[in-house]
């Protein structure tokens, strides 16, 4: 399996930050990336007048353990053959390599649902007793805020207040809620999180030969287009970053949406034997994951930072269902970059 996928099994965190010797800097980190070794400082310091931040114990809680880091590589990796030069280049330097599972493909719908439901479930063991006091609704508990949305009804009154789209939500309900009009759980998952589909079967003698069409069916992409429309870039802790926005209530709501969505879906498919030893798989080894990546472990396990630069070069692509074709991989096409 290839290291992208093993996330978890990186070096030991290293003490001392270090650049590449030969990269551009600028404030915010070298702008190629930097060799990729986290100094043990936090990506953002904890400070009660930023708008929406979890409770200070879960905001330091995954700063030490590098959650926010593991959760941009998991994205940036699985959109490798989209992410551009940049990105692409720091991941081969600090030696990762493309997700064998990228965004889109078959069985990445389900990789995508499991990898969050891990998150959410661990968070809610360790942390979901702690008190909140500034929930924008009110709630008083992060198993609370780890509800998120729960109902379709809850979006809608979201993004209304945020002044968002809400006549095309409720146009992508319709086949979203058609929990039928799915074969397997696996493309419901594909469906909620992106429109990229692998048209064809990847060259086996030349990976980045790739052929995406997108699904252009109002409701395709909904993960990433909510990610859209609750971004702020004036946010250190912006809902569009995939490095910081763990620390943001509004990541949570987003996902705690999703999380109900699949629990309704659940509830009237029933998954096969193989759907079932898929599923059981895609936790266990995320909720692995989660452990390596907290107090429950006695190792303490690092994973590959990108300096603050990339990211701001790369989150836009991450969360978009509109694929660049300046950043393309040669020979990877898409729909809109033939």
């Amino acid at each position: 399996m290839r290291k992208a996928i093993a996330l978890i099994l990186v070096s030991a965190l290293s003490l001392t930050a270090a650049c590449a010797t030969d990269a551009a800097t600028d404030d915010q980190g070298a702008v190629d990336g930097g060799d990729g070794k986290a100094d043990g400082t936090a990506n953002v310091t904890w400070k009660s007048t930023i708008k929406n931040i979890v409770p200070k114990k879960v905001h330091e809680y995954l700063e030490k353990y590098q959650w926010g880091d593991y959760h941009i590589v998991f994205h940036m990796s699985r959109k490798w053959y989209l992410l551009g030069d940049s990105g692409r280049g720091w991941l081969k330097r600090v030696g990762e390599a493309s997700a064998d599972l990228q965004e889109g493909d078959p069985g990445n719908g389900l990789e995508f649902l499991a990898m969050h439901r891990a998150m959410i479930t661990h968070l809610k063991d360790r942390w979901g007793t702690e008190k909140v006091t500034n929930d924008p609704d009110g709630r008083t508990t992060f198993s609370a805020v780890l509800d998120g949305w729960k109902t379709d009804a809850d979006v809608i009154a979201a993004l209304e207040k945020q002044g968002g789209d809400v006549t095309r939500f409720k146009a992508g309900l319709a086949k979203l809620n058609n929990f039928a009009a799915f074969a397997t759980e696996d493309d419901f998952g594909n469906f909620l999180q992106t429109t990229l589909r692998l048209s064809s079967e990847p060259d086996p003698n030349d990976s980045a030969i790739r052929n995406y069409d997108r699904d252009m069916t109002v409701g395709a992409g909904m993960h990433n287009w909510l990610h859209g429309q609750f971004m702020d870039d004036s946010s250190p802790i912006d809902v569009g970053n995939p490095q910081t926005n763990l620390s943001n209530i509004m990541f949570w709501r987003i996902h705690g949406w999703i999380e109900a969505k699949w629990k309704a879906f659940e509830k009237v498919h029933h998954r096969t034997p193989l759907e079932m030893m898929s599923y059981d798989q895609q936790l266990e080894r995320f909720l692995l994951h989660m452990q390596l990546h907290s107090d429950f472990s006695t190792t303490q396990h690092a994973v590959n930072r990108p300096s603050k630069a990339l990211v701001k070069q790369v989150k836009g692509i991450l969360f978009s269902n509109e694929p660049d074709c300046a950043k393309l991989a040669d020979g990877t096409t898409t729909d809109n970059c033939p």
